[in-house]
């Protein structure tokens, strides 16, 4: 067993001895009615300590493995396309491109994002890309992280993965991913946000990038796996 496993789980013993102990003091205290709203905060709590334990027993390396074809590629930045703005595009040139730049590359297990977090928190304002691959039907098949911040922090040029509460940054050269992050951004920029989204969206002109209604293959709701850039300035 590693020892940061070892460590975690001793950490959620005490956890839920401590909420068990708080439960029967409420009981005593409150009774029936003062334990039902306890519950629904012990369990919230507790559940902080289970992910930790779940985050510290991940293997310390691992490979973007995507099977299935891709047919839709989404791009996401903040600023540049606006908070929560996904454009999404179907050229096949640029979805082999990000195939061949990410599928099978190796992601080193990257213990310093907490202290990064906590220190960007301090930072105002932000720059973020995601980017994400699609099946024709839809489902997301995978995807990585770019932050450039991560440079001055020890996370490498900045491209990763995330599993959970565990970070893995890429190993080897990170410079064509991160160009080709830049050019998706800046031509969904060009086609969908100029000189604003509905003007560019009435224009009529031929567009690569799409808006989300233009994509009847997405389901209304998914969550969220990407590849995605932040750099907090």
């Amino acid at each position: 067993m590693k020892r940061r496993t070892f460590v975690l789980l001793l950490v959620l013993a005490f956890a839920v001895a401590g909420v068990g102990l708080w439960l029967f003091g409420t009981l005593i205290v409150f009774g029936p009615d003062g334990v039902e709203s306890a519950t629904n905060v012990a369990g919230a709590a507790a559940s902080a300590p289970v992910q930790l334990v779940e985050d510290a027993a991940k293997p310390d390396e691992q490979t973007l493995d995507i099977k299935e074809s891709p047919s839709i590629l989404s791009i996401c930045n903040y600023p540049m396309i606006g908070l929560g703005g996904t454009r999404y595009t179907k050229e096949q040139s640029r979805i082999q491109r990000a195939m061949e730049l990410l599928n099978g590359r190796s992601f080193k297990r990257w213990d310093g994002r907490a202290d990064y977090d906590r220190k960007r928190s301090q930072v105002n304002g932000g720059y973020s890309t995601d980017m994400e691959l699609f099946s024709p039907d839809g489902k997301r098949l995978g995807g990585v992280h770019y932050d450039p911040g991560f440079a001055d922090a020890g996370g490498g040029d900045g491209v990763y993965l995330q599993d959970g509460g565990v970070t893995y940054t890429l190993e080897g050269d990170q410079k064509p991913v991160i160009d080709f992050l830049e050019q998706c951004t800046y031509d969904a920029r060009a086609q969908t946000c100029l000189p604003d989204p509905q003007t560019a969206r009435d224009s009529g002109s031929s567009r690569t990038w799409l808006f989300e209604d233009e994509v009847p293959e997405l389901p209304s709701t998914q969550e969220s796996v990407s590849i995605s850039s932040s750099s907090a300035r």
